[in-house]
């Protein structure tokens, strides 16, 4: 099975934290997904896929995950995105079919553009840790409950590191 990345997950830190192993072969194939654009997150600096005719969404081709592989990125696109099969192009001209994770009911769009240079820019670090806490959530938690307590701590104004210290025992420095 074969995926098309098209947002935090073309980043190559990311995609090792989600995958829990290093990326061989890198920069990846590179893909992309006509008729469709990146927006924003409501409340957050994540992408949502969004049909739009004319448009084109870049990213990069991923196949060969194993089990654990595929339940890590299961986890980390939790309960706000689900896969499904998409035709995209890669850079030869040739369609492909691949998976790709789009928005459930559950996640909603704010309108703005979501770009990938810009959160390389100015969300990265931040991005990698919070990456990094929730995967350390991955294995003591279901998505739901997860993303439950996750929405919960922000809500209470808590810092996300206590509650992986409470559900994992892991310990975590808060970024600045």
């Amino acid at each position: 099975m074969q995926f098309f990345f098209f947002g935090l997950l073309r980043d190559r830190e990311v995609l090792e934290l989600v995958l829990g192993r290093p990326v061989s072969g890198w920069p990846l194939p590179s893909a992309r997904l006509p008729d469709h654009r990146l927006v924003r997150l409501r409340g957050d600096n994540f992408p949502l896929l969004v049909a739009a005719p004319g448009g084109s969404v870049e990213g990069i081709l991923v196949e060969g995950l194993g089990r654990e592989e595929l339940a890590r990125l299961h986890f980390f696109e939790s309960v706000e995105y689900a896969p499904r099969a998409v035709r995209v192009q890669d850079s030869s001209g040739a369609w492909l079919d691949a998976q790709v994770f789009g928005a459930t009911g559950r996640a909603a769009a704010d309108g703005a553009d979501w770009r990938f240079e810009n959160w390389l820019a100015r969300h990265k670090a931040r991005g990698l840790h919070e990456t990094a806490l929730w995967l350390a959530l991955y294995g003591h938690l279901e998505p739901a409950e997860a993303d439950r307590r996750w929405d919960e701590a922000r809500a209470e104004g808590r810092a996300l590191e206590e509650l992986v210290r409470e559900v994992s025992g892991k310990r975590f420095e808060p970024i600045s």
